[in-house]
């Protein structure tokens, strides 16, 4: 279990840095959770482990889109994102 949860946090930095370089379109529009696998390098199980520990810390937040089938979300930045950026960046988020 712990080595399941530590390897969901490393694929959670993969997805972090990615969100990280494309910070203006995910702070604004916000991230389609459906392809992002293959743009970070992860196979969809990973991803999602990866984006559901991001949830569980409140790093991102998961917004399902009207209606659709299957089920697509959105992420888009949730209460931890700004302690990110300020660690990463040294920047305060959306500056």
């Amino acid at each position: 279990m712990t080595d399941q949860k530590t390897r969901a946090g490393q694929n959670a930095e993969r997805v972090i840095e990615w969100l990280l370089q494309h910070r203006t379109e995910f702070e604004s529009n916000g991230i389609e959770e459906q392809g992002l696998a293959t743009t970070v390098g992860l196979p969809e199980d990973k991803l999602r482990e990866a984006i559901d520990y991001l949830e569980n810390h409140e790093d991102v937040a998961r917004l399902p889109e009207a209606l659709t089938t299957p089920p697509r979300f959105l992420l888009k930045p949730a209460r931890g994102w700004p302690e990110i950026v300020e660690k990463r960046t040294g920047a305060r988020p959306g500056r």
